[in-house]
């Protein structure tokens, strides 16, 4: 397996996983029973939607992935979202020739998309596939961290990162806090650090070119955050498909994600049952779940486009069960 491939292995549940779950089977290739390569196969995941954003401004470019990511035009209160969130960066560091720029982010307390592009300073053609950094080992065995509290090294976030199909000088990182691992979440005014190992270019025809073996290190701080979390049910709920039950003990929503908890399985089959399940919103728009993170204990999603939680109705799962936002107000983390 490549450093490409680690980087780009996919954990998100795909089109032909619901083809072989009907036959009551997960695809081997998503079951790790390693522990350690499966936190470096699951910190690695994310799923690019190709368009093109050369002309687009910051707002539009994340407005416009996620349209596309949710096969939806966002909703009104979709787009205010990303207006309201969304930060301009704009910093860049060259190394050997080439520059990388992080040039913004949208993020809530528990999720971040970081869109960095890379442009070459010395005339050289970026005509590669993807151009994504090194995957590197340390010496005690453990993978470098893309993404860290600077003061805080110690609380390790999820990370995953692509590039763009029409556009493979971006670079897309994507950063989740870990709950089942008790990360800390994401934190105004704290600094984080992007780092990113040297830059390698990946051909279609399966050759690599290193482009640069140094490292590009970039801190950034969060000035807001959207910091709400919804827990939508306030006693066990049962979620079902085909033979799989599970019993919900917590279902919680936030702007880009949706945890949960739930008992009754030995396996990751649980998440199954969360596969093909949505988010509504008040105007009728559905914002799917995408399970990426899978156990016998619980799920965590992406949402494929944000959500303000004060928009919601109501979230529907696989099996049609309607969960209604619930009386109490949102609670802050």
């Amino acid at each position: 397996m490549t450093g490409r491939d680690l980087l780009l292995g996919l954990t998100e549940v795909e089109p032909e996983f619901l083809v072989e779950a009907e036959n009551r089977t997960l695809p081997q290739r998503r079951i790790f029973r390693r522990p350690v390569l499966a936190a470096a196969l699951i910190a690695l995941v994310l799923i690019l939607v190709g368009c093109t954003y050369a002309v687009l401004s910051e707002t539009e470019w994340f407005e416009k992935f996620f349209a596309d990511w949710q096969n939806q035009e966002l909703s009104e209160s979709q787009n205010a979202f990303v207006e309201e969130h969304i930060k301009v960066i704009g910093q860049s560091i060259t190394k050997d020739g080439y520059t990388l720029t992080v040039e913004s982010a949208i993020a809530d307390s528990y999720n971040a998309y970081i869109k960095l592009r890379l442009t070459s300073e010395n005339g050289g053609k970026l005509n590669a596939e993807s151009y994504l950094p090194d995957y590197r080992f340390r010496e005690d065995g453990t993978w470098e961290q893309y993404f860290y509290a600077l003061d805080n090294p110690e609380w390790k976030y999820i990370t995953g990162m692509g590039p763009s199909e029409e556009d493979p000088t971006v670079i897309l990182l994507r950063v989740n806090q870990n709950e089942r691992q008790n990360a800390k979440p994401l934190e105004e005014g704290v600094t984080y650090r992007i780092h990113m190992t040297g830059l390698v270019g990946y051909y279609s025809d399966g050759s690599e070119e290193v482009l640069t073996e140094e490292d590009f290190d970039f801190d950034i701080v969060f000035d807001t955050l959207y910091n709400e979390t919804l827990e939508m049910i306030s006693e066990p709920i049962t979620a079902s498909f085909a033979d799989i039950q599970v019993n919900v003990t917590s279902l919680k929503l936030r702007a880009l994600s949706i945890t949960t908890d739930y008992n009754g399985r030995t396996d990751e089959k649980g998440a199954l049952c969360f596969v093909d399940s949505f988010v509504v919103l008040k105007d009728g728009t559905e914002v799917s779940f995408r399970p990426y993170i899978l156990g016998s204990e619980g799920a965590t999603c992406f949402l494929t486009g944000p959500v303000d939680l004060e928009e919601v109705d109501y979230v529907r799962l696989r099996d049609g069960t309607k969960i209604p936002v619930p009386e109490t107000e949102k609670s802050p983390g």
